[in-house]
């Protein structure tokens, strides 16, 4: 398919606007798009959402009349790669060792565009859909976390940055760079797209957000209006109901997947403290299991701003929920399962603002974690000190920034703020 011009003249009042999710997991994707995309329809735009999981799109989207529809996914089978030590070589595990797949993939972005339409885009960890609107004629708005809007760099950058790198690790990221840019070039051939010069060309947009705060940015501060803050949905979900009594009150967001899901539940049996847990998808034999006055399970999302407000500390595996506990002050046990979460971790750690149960840590430990986020002081008030820097930050929160930014390209209109007409490309 050859690229699509569409008129530049829009009618900014009725556009549809396509909001593309690609990569990731869980419910922070679509609580991101969610703030965004009401505030769009209110405007007298149609936000469409094209999600990676749809499991729980009807539940969240269909009260606020918005539509949905299945992202491409990419479900080739990848063996045989050793760990990833950069986000070039976990794409390596989505097409991007093989071109004619990931052209498969780009072809299947662009006509669920065509029969769309769309007068704008934005993407939350969506490279492949990047890729697919290199060349397109419809202006992208990148909207994510610090790790799904990587920094503009070449190669980019390690994961582990809090280790040292071991030997051949630099000839490693050169000749991965090299291999993905290659590969994608030959997609964006085959697309009359124009091609990249590295991978972080891929990112390249006419604006982009990162909705979080330099202190937890994964891969180190970037320049500060680069960020936005936080975008998440704590206004939506069920009044929290926690268990009766005057101890601490924790709340926990835990996958029932987690290796040390059952060990975390009965050191929450151990600790003098009261639990609040969302396990979605727990089974009943665990929920018997596990039954007491101190510990209740919700089988529904919860209004996160009551949550949060309410808690003495949270548990999560350091995904969007740290980013919602931080900026209210509370403090973290963090238990992450994966490389984002443990790169977020790390910067909680060095924060002084939670405590953390690495991937390969002791399930032994649990019990002292908890009693350490109870008891330790410092934790709560470095999470404090967080909280009240936040507060001082930019006078418009990000749905506002990132919606006025969008009005502005759908009117063809130059924009204030400097993340409008931002290009991540290096290579020019």
């Amino acid at each position: 398919m050859a690229p699509v011009a569409f008129s530049r003249i829009v009618c900014i009042f009725m556009a549809t606007i396509v909001l593309n999710w690609e990569l990731g997991a869980d419910l922070g994707h679509i609580g991101r798009f969610l703030p965004i995309a009401l505030r769009l329809k209110q405007l007298g735009h149609r936000p469409v959402l094209l999600l990676r999981d749809i499991s729980r799109a009807d539940a969240l989207l269909t009260p606020h009349g918005l539509e949905y529809l299945q992202a491409p996914v990419w479900s080739g089978a990848v063996s045989g790669l050793p760990p990833d030590i950069n986000f070039t070589e976990t794409l390596f595990r989505f097409g991007y060792l093989h071109p004619p797949g990931l052209l498969s993939m780009c072809r299947a972005w662009r006509a669920q565009w065509g029969l769309l339409r769309p007068a704008l885009m934005l993407f939350d960890h969506a490279p492949t859909a990047l890729l697919a609107a290199r060349g397109y004629g419809v202006p992208r708005v990148l909207v994510g976390n610090s790790f799904a809007i990587p920094p503009a760099q070449r190669p980019l950058p390690r994961y582990r940055w809090w280790q040292t790198a071991v030997p051949g690790e630099d000839a490693r990221l050169a000749e991965t760079e090299q291999r993905a840019t290659h590969h994608a070039n030959r997609v964006l051939g085959a697309l009359q797209a124009p091609p990249i010069g590295c991978v972080a060309d891929i990112y390249a947009g006419e604006a982009s957000f990162i909705t979080g705060r330099p202190a937890l940015d994964v891969y180190g501060p970037r320049a500060p209006d680069r960020y936005v803050g936080p975008v998440n949905n704590v206004e939506h979900g069920a009044p929290p109901q926690w268990p009766p009594g005057d101890t601490p009150a924790l709340f926990a967001y835990l996958k029932p997947n987690y290796p040390h899901f059952e060990a975390v539940l009965d050191a929450m049996a151990r600790t003098p403290a009261r639990f609040l847990v969302f396990a979605p998808g727990m089974a009943e034999r665990l929920k018997t299991r596990h039954a007491q006055a101190a510990l209740r399970l919700s089988d529904v999302p919860l209004r996160m701003r009551d949550v949060v407000a309410q808690c003495h500390a949270v548990i999560c595996h350091a995904g969007g929920v740290t980013d919602v506990a931080l900026e209210a002050g509370k403090p973290l046990l963090l238990l992450p399962t994966q490389m984002e979460q443990t790169m977020t971790s790390q910067r909680v750690e060095a924060l002084g603002a939670g405590v953390t149960l690495a991937r390969d840590g002791n399930p032994a430990n649990l019990g002292k974690l908890l009693k350490r986020l109870i008891t330790d002081a410092t934790l709560t008030a470095r999470a404090a000190e967080y909280a009240a820097a936040a507060r001082s930050g930019h006078t418009l929160d990000g749905v506002t920034r990132i919606v006025d930014a969008c009005v502005a390209l759908l009117a063809g209109q130059a924009h204030d703020d400097p993340q409008l007409g931002q290009n991540q490309s290096i290579s020019r």
